[in-house]
């Protein structure tokens, strides 16, 4: 599926297992599973680096796991600072569970309190800029983003499209 909306690059991929939950209390979204297993740890859209779960104990600090952690504990001081105006937006980061990250600094998260169908709205935070909603499963979140007529409403400065790619990545442990 992800390979027909997507150039792949050249490279070893680094595919996802069977995990299917980085915490006890909520599942990843199948959208995502699907991705992780079949295009796995990388850069996609020229721009975000895809994490992969690899389970708690992973020795590799780009596991979902670990990258979720770190990210939702910088979400923490964000709430804490109180840095957006909107109570929605602080709600938001509070519940906030990240799992990508650009390399301008944006992070991609899902909000977990508004399941459907096992998918989760997803959203992108440019601190302190603001957040923006960008597909209610990840097939959406490439599409808004590499497409001409919606990619602007999400990222505020770009002057075009991202582009349909992927690029595997190596692991570093």
């Amino acid at each position: 599926m992800y390979q027909e909306l997507l150039t792949i690059k050249e490279g070893e991929r680094t595919l996802s297992s069977n995990i299917t939950r980085i915490s006890n209390n909520w599942e990843l979204p199948p959208s995502y599973l699907k991705f992780t297993r079949e295009m796995g740890f990388g850069r996609l859209l020229g721009l975000f680096l895809s994490y992969i779960p690899m389970g708690a104990n992973s020795p590799f600090c780009d596991a979902l796991e670990h990258r979720n952690a770190y990210w939702k504990n910088i979400f923490q001081e964000y709430v804490d600072l109180a840095i957006f105006d909107e109570d929605e937006e602080m709600e938001l980061l509070a519940n906030a569970q990240p799992f990508m990250v650009s390399e301008n600094g944006e992070v991609v998260f899902w909000d977990i309190r508004k399941s459907q169908n096992g998918e989760y709205p997803i959203y992108l935070v440019d601190f302190p800029v603001g957040i923006y909603f960008t597909g209610n499963n990840f097939q959406e979140f490439i599409t808004n983003l590499t497409s001409e007529t919606t990619y602007q409403s999400i990222l505020k400065f770009r002057t075009e499209p991202l582009p349909p790619t992927f690029e595997p990545l190596s692991l570093i442990g």
